[in-house]
């Protein structure tokens, strides 16, 4: 029995040893390892592959360029680490689609655009890399490169419309951010839900967005909506709520204020109640009779 048990523990290890050494040996095929991105790397590109990235990827690999990836072994590792930018757009790819182990494949989960974004957005934190495609693509609004931005907002209960103002400080000055992404959100039973794709401000820093007609809300047809900044990584958390009455009113009719099993105690139907305290009292009767009885009993003898 010793033996046996020894047996099992050494294959549990093997199994372990195994498996670790499996996993960290990720061989990517050659002709993989030469494939270049068909898109152009450039601001697009690379704030579509952060969001992607953030819903994705964060979970295990953080931020990049901190060292917060998940204590998993293998290490899932920092996209900005000298590791991954030694890889090829190929490599990097290959893994992402493939996946292995404890990385799971997004073949079927995003685009092939979709994934080749994520790389544009990794590349930005390599510094050396050269891309191996077309020329990278430009942008007519750069990013805002100001502190303590702020957001000011504009209803319109006609249309349904939001305007968010976005402000930040340059230079000394309270100017207008341009090149800020913005998000749309409505508050939901289970938190925010966000309406359509992110805007960006323009050069007066506005961004705008026409929330639903159809949207449930409280009795009175109110609900919350959030705007806030995309890149809070970049700007911080920057939040504005409020409440708009643009929604459906809805009055939720719950079904335990009408007598019935599954109804509170106050709503629980009569001939439940009659039955229930019928059989009680019954049992309390029988249980005193019979008390009674042996009583007499007593007494005779």
């Amino acid at each position: 029995m010793k033996n046996f048990k020894r047996y099992i523990s050494l294959s549990i290890a093997l199994s372990v040893v195994f498996s670790t050494l499996v996993a960290q040996d990720w061989e990517v095929p050659l002709t993989e390892k030469s494939v270049v991105s068909p898109i152009a790397f450039g601001p697009s590109t690379q704030q579509h592959g952060k969001d992607l990235f953030n819903t994705n990827c964060k979970s295990c690999h953080g931020t990049p360029g901190t060292e917060s990836f998940l204590p998993l072994n293998p290490p899932p590792g920092d996209p900005a680490s000298e590791k991954f930018s030694k890889q090829t757009d190929g490599e990097l790819f290959y893994k992402i689609t493939n996946g292995k182990g404890g990385m799971p494949q997004f073949k079927n989960m995003l685009s092939e655009q979709d994934r080749w974004d994520v790389i544009s957005y990794i590349r930005t934190f390599h510094k050396d890399y050269k891309p191996a495609n077309i020329e990278v693509a430009s942008e007519a609004v750069q990013s805002f490169s100001g502190t303590d931005l702020s957001i000011t907002l504009q209803t319109n209960a006609d249309s349904a419309e939001v305007i968010a103002q976005v402000k930040g400080m340059k230079d000394g000055q309270l100017i207008n951010a341009s090149g800020v992404r913005v998000s749309f959100l409505v508050k939901r039973n289970f938190g925010f839900l966000p309406i359509g794709d992110p805007a960006t401000t323009n050069e007066q820093g506005l961004a705008q967005m026409k929330y639903p007609t159809d949207l449930p809300g409280d009795s009175i047809g109110q609900y919350q909506i959030r705007v806030k900044l995309v890149d809070d990584d970049v700007y911080g958390q920057v939040t504005v709520d409020q409440t708009v009455q643009w929604g459906q009113a809805f009055i939720y009719d719950n079904p335990l204020n009408y007598r019935a099993l599954w109804g509170n105690r106050a709503n629980v139907p009569l001939w439940l109640l009659f039955s229930y305290f019928g059989i009680v009292g019954g049992v309390w009767i029988t249980i005193l009779w019979v008390v009674l009885q042996m009583l007499k009993l007593k007494k005779l003898k």
